[in-house]
């Protein structure tokens, strides 16, 4: 099973993004909104790879937005949110790791977003 040709995401103004396929990898992609242009693209990126300690193997799936803003000076600078799941291969179920991504979605409510920001503990 495979993600759609375009993902489709609403982000807190009223609006959504639709993020459309422009790179292919070994075992990842890149894509692009299609309401930002070049200049100051929001890309989502999607990879796995698979990664040994000791006699373990370990399944990682990235998930990254990057933005990249302009300011009125023409400075550019990107910002990153990005989560990584590592799963270690015959010992943590597919059940277990939902529900730890779960816990994390609700971690994120906007006042938590708003203290890790704010470099509060």
């Amino acid at each position: 099973m495979s993600f759609d040709a375009t993902i489709t995401l609403a982000g807190d103004s009223s609006s959504t993004r639709d993020y459309a396929a422009v790179t292919y990898g070994d075992r990842k992609i890149i894509r692009r909104s299609t309401v930002t242009g070049l200049g100051q693209p929001q890309d989502l990126t999607i990879s796995h790879s698979e990664q040994k300690a000791g006699s373990a193997t370990y399944d990682r799936h990235l998930v990254r937005f990057d933005r990249t803003i302009v300011d009125s000076e023409g400075n550019s600078a990107t910002g990153s949110v990005y989560v990584v799941l590592v799963a270690p291969r015959g010992i943590v179920t597919a059940a277990q790791m939902a529900d730890q991504v779960t816990q994390m979605k609700n971690f994120f409510t906007s006042g938590n977003v708003t203290k890790l920001l704010n470099s509060e503990p």
